[in-house]
């Protein structure tokens, strides 16, 4: 028998969650029609940067530090790659972005993700940062923030299993005009 996560059989990721955050119908047109936004400039450069260890270490992250964790809960139909976990039995993790951004609520969601994904496959997290080029958000992990989360994958996981797409809450906007998606979006 497959868990009641599987319906769909996939994984709700850290990126589900971003796009959900940013547009919820991205996820349905990623899932239901497999259309994926190439790299833009900026995230090739993004990705090639190394991490730099200074910035950890002003905000405090305790040590054991490790990079690129891949975590996966398959009880939950949950994963993610973490770019920075740090401490032991109590941890913070951080969401490492090369450039800064004015809109970055989405990066967010994605790092909250990261702390409940992190809490339920290693212990509990305490903080989690945002890294936005030199500045860092840093936010405290609450039981509020984490059912928050819970509430915000299960909204993923029914846009991924429909068959039909969510409405667009930005038909029309700026936000909507420069998508990507747009080109594939039911809404528009």
């Amino acid at each position: 028998m497959l868990p009641t996560y599987a319906v769909g059989y996939s994984y709700v990721t850290s990126g589900d969650v971003k796009d959900y955050t940013y547009c919820p119908t991205i996820v349905w047109i990623k899932s239901a029609l497999g259309v994926r936004e190439p790299p833009s400039v900026d995230m090739v450069l993004g990705s090639s940067k190394p991490y730099r260890s200074e910035v950890f270490e002003r905000i405090g992250i305790p040590k054991p530090w490790a990079f690129e964790v891949l975590l996966r809960c398959k009880h939950l139909g949950i994963s993610g790659v973490v770019d920075l976990v740090g401490g032991s039995r109590r941890y913070e993790v951080a969401e490492v972005k090369a450039f800064k951004r004015r809109n970055y609520s989405h990066f967010t969601s994605q790092l909250m993700f990261y702390a409940y994904l992190t809490s339920v496959v290693l212990g509990p997290v305490v903080r989690a940062h945002l890294v936005l080029g030199d500045r860092v958000k840093t936010y405290s992990i609450t039981d509020r923030v984490l059912q928050e989360v819970e509430r915000v994958v299960k909204r993923v996981r029914e846009i991924k299993n429909s068959d039909r797409p969510p409405t667009t809450p930005y038909a029309g906007s700026k936000r909507c005009v420069l998508c990507w998606y747009r080109r594939y979006c039911p809404s528009v």
